[in-house]
């Protein structure tokens, strides 16, 4: 393997790594709703970005062309996932959230058909039922039916998490029919920008003091995550396959349960265990069935 490929990969690698700390990094946050959070780490993440674009003489390649309504979207669905993904991490834990969130690949292969007419395989089936199964059991088959969890916000937080797998799967989608159009640089820009303008109305729920007392985390979450990471993660993507990526990619919820696990001490039951195995395999396999079309 080439230099340059062995540093693409590492790229990614890292990127995966640093996304797993979005969650756990969350719930350092104080005396702020989710809303304003997601609203000042992508603010903070926009600015790291067009700092990046300016010093590297790439934001005068950042322009709008053709598709400015489904960029429109992708923003719409960045706010919904984060959104719903962090308001999973408060009702329930990280590494739930996370498990739910990559449920992804279980809608994207509900989508497809419709449309992008794309027809699904046996393989693909096999992944649908491996995912589903996965889910009930990180869900807890007792929470499906008995109230105490809806209680406690557990289910409502479960929901959020396949609210936020929905809409990653979502992002998912307009990304690939962006993708002959702009760049991932370009798609984070453009809809970033529009996120903030869609979370303009969650500035008044914080206020200024809440603001300074969270403003290390919020600039990490920004910088870092927002920011670093997708630079990372993009500018690896160009000489990684997608389909290759899209496996590293399943470091993120393993990374997220590990550091949950030593950094907040956050159990990990057998059941989550389990579930985790059987998501991440039929991420996998939805991931191999895409590389062996092409």
């Amino acid at each position: 393997m080439e230099p340059q490929y062995i540093k693409a990969n590492v790229k990614v690698v890292a990127a995966s790594v640093i996304y797993g700390f979005a969650g756990i990094f969350f719930l350092y946050i104080k005396n702020m709703a989710p809303g304003p959070v997601v609203f000042y780490q992508l603010l903070f993440g926009f600015l790291a970005l067009a700092v990046y674009l300016a010093a590297t003489g790439k934001l005068s390649e950042i322009r709008l062309r053709k598709k400015r309504k489904a960029l429109i979207l992708l923003g719409v669905w960045q706010a919904g996932a984060m959104i719903s993904y962090y308001t999973a991490v408060s009702f329930t834990n990280v590494s739930i959230s996370v498990l739910l969130l990559y449920t992804a690949p279980l809608y994207v292969l509900l989508i497809a058909p419709i449309f992008l007419k794309e027809k699904p395989s046996g393989k693909s089936l096999a992944a649908l039922i491996i995912s589903l199964a996965g889910v009930v059991i990180v869900i807890g088959p007792k929470n499906l039916v008995f109230s105490q969890g809806l209680e406690s916000g557990y289910l409502f937080g479960v929901l959020m998490g396949l609210f936020a797998g929905f809409f990653y799967a979502c992002i998912i989608m307009n990304s690939r029919y962006l993708k002959e159009e702009y760049s991932g640089l370009e798609q984070i820009f453009f809809s970033t920008g529009v996120t903030l303008v869609f979370l303009l109305p969650f500035v008044t729920q914080a206020s200024a003091a809440s603001l300074v007392e969270n403003l290390p985390v919020l600039l990490f979450l920004g910088v870092m995550i927002s920011s670093i990471g997708s630079i990372l993660y993009f500018t690896g993507l160009v000489h990684v396959k997608a389909q290759n990526a899209s496996i590293i990619s399943l470091l993120e919820p393993v990374s997220t349960i590990f550091f949950a696990y030593i950094l907040l001490k956050d159990p990990v039951s057998a059941e989550t265990l389990l579930g985790c195995i059987l998501i991440l395999s039929s991420s996998l396999l939805v991931s191999l069935e895409d590389e062996s079309k092409t």
